[in-house]
């Protein structure tokens, strides 16, 4: 009895439907409309991912120099200087003018002790996580297009310059608190032919609002923009190294070193052209702009990143990295309003207060 059954039930035919062409389609259409709903939210939370990201890598290198403050007397790395052997040594007073052994950069300080690796100076809002060394080094992959180093190579090679720094920077220092190499007249001098001023190192404790005050901030993802040259020549001479110099002198435009040592009315926030405010070029005009820092046609400014969601009529908004090592999403442009980038250009010598366009100080 128990076999017969079987083999009845075993026996039988289950006939089931199939889908229509029109269903089918249906269907499709279905999935891809939901899929167009998503793919935005999707794209978004990406993008809010490389922000998180971007921030998290700068909060690191900002950790990182606490503990290089608290290992050379709370004073600031310079943001470079020209070597004076391979090893990378340092005598601000007599540097290599040949910059025989390349740059070392403020980056060099954290990344070869050990406190924060290469990759915590790369942004993943970068095509290679930063722009490139300015002497990339005998690795192609440090390299970009139609690039150039220092001594005019437009390639690797086995004896190729190299630079102490980071091999990708994201990231770039406030001029006003990271010096340059120039310790000395002469060394201002060859930047600057009618130099008065010279760098200084700054000390932690002559920030007087460490909260409130920038150290650090992305740079432009097109490495262009902080490159020597126009658009149009065969090849670059990247500006990596080089900090960020947040005001304007009264006179001598972007180059700080023209200003007397007794003027104090001559450092200001406010830009050479009335017309754009603090000297911001719009974004679009940044990104087709080459050679923004060191030229004196333009606000340094322009140079610093406006990649991220959330902006204004320039641009969008960036990470910015304070004194006391807290970091915050903004504009350029708010930061240049709310005077963020220091009372005082603390690493030059003589009078360094910042006014306005009134002659007014920060009380």
């Amino acid at each position: 009895m128990t076999c017969e059954y079987k083999s009845e039930w075993m026996g039988r035919t289950r006939w089931r439907r199939a889908f229509t062409l029109i269903e089918l389609l249906v269907v499709v259409a279905i999935l891809a409309l939901l899929i167009s709903i998503l793919l935005p939210s999707l794209n978004g939370a990406r993008k809010q991912a490389r922000v998180v990201k971007c921030g998290a890598n700068l909060r690191q290198v900002g950790q990182a120099l606490q503990t290089y403050l608290s290992e050379s007397r709370a004073t600031f790395p310079p943001a470079y200087y020209y070597a004076v052997d391979a090893d990378g040594g340092l005598d601000p007073f007599n540097q290599p003018v040949s910059r025989e052994f390349g740059y070392v950069h403020w980056s060099w300080f954290l990344y070869a002790r050990g406190q924060a690796g290469d990759s915590a100076f790369q942004c993943p809002e970068f095509p290679r996580g930063g722009t490139p060394r300015t002497n990339p080094g005998p690795t192609a992959a440090y390299w970009e297009p139609r690039q150039r180093d220092d001594t005019g190579s437009t390639g690797p090679s086995p004896t190729s310059r190299e630079d102490k720094q980071a091999p990708r920077m994201a990231y770039t220092g406030n001029a006003a608190i990271f010096p340059r190499n120039k310790f000395t007249l002469q060394l201002a001098q060859a930047t600057s032919a009618g130099a008065q001023r010279y760098n200084r190192f700054v000390n932690e404790t002559e920030i007087k609002r460490p909260g409130q005050t920038i150290l650090a901030t992305e740079l432009n993802t097109n490495w262009i923009v902080s490159a020597e040259g126009s658009d149009g020549d065969p090849a670059l001479l990247s500006k990596s190294h080089r900090p960020i110099n947040p005001f304007f002198a009264l006179g001598t435009g972007s180059d700080e070193y023209g200003i007397p040592e007794n003027n104090n009315l001559a450092l200001t926030y406010m830009g050479s052209d009335p017309g754009l405010p603090y000297g911001l070029l719009p974004e679009k005009l940044v990104n087709e702009t080459p050679n923004l820092i060191g030229n004196p046609s333009y606000a340094e400014t322009n140079a610093v990143g406006r990649h991220h969601p959330g902006g204004d009529k320039l641009g969008g908004s960036v990470n910015f990295l304070y004194v006391d090592g807290h970091v915050e999403r903004k504009t350029i442009l708010k930061t240049l309003q709310d005077r963020e980038w220091g009372d005082k250009y603390y690493a030059l010598t003589g009078a360094t207060e910042v006014r306005d366009r009134f002659g007014q100080i920060n009380p």
